[in-house]
């Protein structure tokens, strides 16, 4: 390879290792994928409740029930010690 070849490759290397310095930085940032993931469950939600927002209306029932429920137990479970 002649050193003007060598540094084409050199510099196309260097290009590709921060390419995928880049991408591995984004999958390890736990506080950005939280951030893409609390983006995507919002964007789920503003659907659902265009959509179905009786089926919305249901699963937040089910889910304060559910609260409900297990602080009932904790409270019963606890009081009888």
């Amino acid at each position: 390879m002649k050193l003007e070849q060598l540094r084409a490759h050199r510099a196309q290397t260097r290009a590709q290792l921060a390419s995928t310095l880049d991408a591995l930085e984004d999958k390890v940032n736990v506080p950005k994928q939280l951030g893409k993931a609390s983006r995507k469950f919002g964007r789920r939600v503003q659907t659902l409740r265009q959509e179905n927002p009786v089926l919305l209306a249901g699963i937040a029932v089910g889910v304060v029930a559910a609260i409900g429920a297990t602080a009932y137990l904790v409270v019963k479970i606890t009081s009888k010690r």
